[in-house]
């Protein structure tokens, strides 16, 4: 994720969801990746599917999405 779109998403109201920081914490578990990698692939993965950061986090949190 650039700084720029890191920033861009801080403004958004997702930013303030508390489901969006924990999913990002599961795919880190899941991956090993870090905390801004992670969140890139959350949010990635709401853009390729059409779907919202905070559904897609939601997902992940009732384990229908994985990264593993």
């Amino acid at each position: 994720m650039t700084d720029e779109a890191q920033e861009q998403f801080k403004n958004s109201p997702s930013w303030d969801n508390p489901q969006v920081h924990q999913a990002t914490g599961v795919i880190v578990a899941q991956t090993s990746a870090s905390p801004n990698e992670a969140l890139g692939l959350l949010i990635g993965y709401a853009e390729s599917t059409d779907a919202s950061v905070d559904q897609v986090a939601a997902d992940i949190l009732a384990y229908k999405i994985t990264f593993t």
